[in-house]
């Protein structure tokens, strides 16, 4: 990328901001958050809701968690067989609820006898009241987990697109494919394409397979837009649908151009906050995945990692050779034969796809 400092790829979105006379409004917002959004996409982001068990126990966790020994070392555990990945994935799921390991306790039991009626009777209340929260929740996540135990929990992390082939593709496979691959999985590709993704031998076999399903990919990136209807992304998707029409026609260098930049207004759009986005937009080689992402729930990060990986650091002052795979950087700092291509137009799309379809869906279940 020909950048003189990082500040250069805030100034690129920030001009992207202004050409659609947006700029102004958008640092207004406020960037307390790690990630913040306009209104028309409340609730993008958000994906810890409160429920009743976790409202009626929040205080009762909090009186007996010095009394009580670590539940969480206990439930690691007992979910030993389930990929750290997931698991790691779960937890914000698991913090709004009491942290155990889901069968009955009894609490005096587990300490030295008081003497003291009272605090014993309070003891087996306290008891009593947590084993009764434990089994609703528990009955609770049976769908989550389902008779299949792990299968369960996996056909429930899996994206839409994927779930059919729960017992071919598991959501670890997926999140580690986002970690290396610039690549989507969320909504797009059909299950097939992305059994072949996840299968091939390294970035070269990938490509190859973006070549091969270049016209399914179109085809699926089309019945995803297809569906895409809310007011707060529909002037994203008429670029993209746009560009999918000369895409179409044979123009994919046009084409390529016109969803990366779209890419990038998206990306304003949702990394509001200036560091959240800097990080997302800045992957440097060789560095770990960012906490920002790290911490993000299993879909929203299924489809933050390949953007990251999207936007690898080119320097071509500094002598980086054009890459072949679709890199933004290459794309809008230097125009060539070997970054724009019919490969790297289906890739920029099927990105961009999958961020407009997943902001769509969330913002019309917060409706």
């Amino acid at each position: 990328m020909n950048e003189e400092s990082n500040s250069n790829v805030e100034a690129g979105y920030d001009e992207v901001s202004q050409i659609e006379g947006e700029g102004a409004e958008l640092e207004e917002q406020s960037e307390n958050d790690s990630l913040q959004i306009p209104v028309s996409f409340s609730g993008l982001l958000s994906t810890n809701k409160e429920s009743n068990l976790s409202s009626r126990i929040a205080l009762l966790q909090g009186q007996t968690r010095p009394l009580m020994p670590d539940y969480s070392a206990i439930v690691r555990s007992s979910f030993t067989p389930v990929n750290e990945r997931i698991w790691e994935q779960m937890i914000p799921i698991a913090m709004g609820t009491p942290v155990s390991s889901m069968f009955s306790l009894n609490l005096p039991s587990l300490y030295t006898p008081v003497n003291n009626t009272a605090f014993q009777e309070m003891c087996k209340k306290i008891s009593q009241q947590r084993t009764s929260a434990l089994e609703s929740l528990w009955k609770s996540l049976g769908p989550l987990f389902g008779s299949g135990g792990f299968s369960g929990l996996n056909r429930t992390l899996l994206p839409p697109n994927l779930v059919e082939y729960a017992d071919e593709i598991t959501a670890s496979e997926v999140y580690e494919f986002g970690e290396q691959e610039g690549i989507p999985l969320y909504l797009v590709p059909r299950g097939r394409t992305a059994l072949r993704l996840l299968r091939a031998e390294n970035r070269a076999g990938r490509r190859q397979v973006l070549s091969d399903c270049y016209e399914s990919l179109i085809d699926d990136c089309s019945a995803v837009l297809e569906q895409v209807n809310h007011p707060a992304v529909t002037n994203e998707l008429g670029f993209v649908l746009e560009g999918l029409g000369a895409m179409r026609a044979g123009y994919t260098c046009s084409a390529q151009a016109l969803f990366t930049v779209t890419l990038d207004t998206l990306i304003s759009h949702l990394y509001r906050n200036q560091q959240a986005r800097k990080t997302i937009t800045n992957r440097k080689r060789g560095e770990d995945i960012p906490d920002v992402i790290d911490e993000m729930a299993v879909w929203k990060a299924l489809v933050s990692l390949p953007i990251w990986n999207a936007h690898e650091t080119f320097w071509k002052d500094k002598g980086d050779k054009v890459p072949y795979y679709y890199s933004r950087h290459a794309s809008v700092h230097s125009v060539s034969s070997r970054q724009f291509s019919k490969r790297n137009c289906v890739q920029v799309l099927m990105l961009v796809t999958s961020l407009i379809g997943y902001a769509d869906r969330i913002v019309r279940e917060s409706d």
